[in-house]
């Protein structure tokens, strides 16, 4: 009689054994959900709070009597000596819902990437628009051409992005070629001015 008693209290104590291990199990399995549920929830929160900030720079076409210009002098060609010109007048405006702030750019012409340094205006503010007048300096013999102007800026919690806008030229006659039409691309986010250094970005 003894014997089975122990018996019992062995099986008895395997199950208490097993539903502890279960209830472990399940607890971690519970802990482990709410933490990535906190961290998708941070997420969340430093997204929206991004996208709450965020610059977005719009290039247009303007009269070029309109406005009193900056002025911007870009080579479609790297070693383009002549004194040909083609003259396009644009607003750059800060349509997003934050101040752009370290405003540096890439000129990308017909052979290479230049990286010019900090852009005509340095910050926008939301809202904020500027005149400037582009002097392409051009060989009339090119065809229709497309370059473009890579910006890389910073919002006020310091997230770096990166946005391009593209010039498209097409030949009006055999000896002049005219800005057709610009396309600007939405900002892409490239990092943390922390942990992204801004030449290194431009050069990409």
């Amino acid at each position: 009689m003894p014997i089975i008693t122990d018996w019992i209290m062995v099986f008895i104590t395997a199950i208490y054994v097993a539903a502890t291990i279960a209830i472990c199990r399940a607890n971690i399995k519970s802990a482990n959900a709410t933490r990535e549920q906190l961290v998708e929830s941070k997420r969340q929160f430093d997204e929206t709070k991004r996208l709450s900030i965020m610059p977005y720079i719009q290039c247009e076409h303007v009269n070029n009597a309109t406005l009193n210009h900056s002025k911007l002098s870009l080579c479609l060609q790297t070693n383009d000596v002549s004194d040909s010109k083609i003259i396009d007048a644009v607003i750059i405006k800060n349509i997003g819902n934050g101040t752009a702030k370290n405003i540096k750019y890439v000129w990308k012409n017909l052979d290479d990437s230049y990286d010019r340094g900090f852009f005509f205006v340095q910050a926008l503010q939301s809202g904020e628009a500027h005149g400037v007048t582009i002097y392409f300096h051009a060989d009339q013999n090119i065809e229709n051409a497309t370059a473009s102007i890579e910006l890389q800026y910073q919002d006020l919690f310091d997230n770096c992005y990166s946005q391009r806008i593209e010039f498209v030229f097409d030949r009006e006659d055999s000896t002049h070629l005219y800005p057709n039409k610009h396309i600007t691309y939405a900002p892409i986010m490239i990092g943390k001015s922390s942990d992204a250094d801004s030449s290194d970005k431009l050069g990409e």
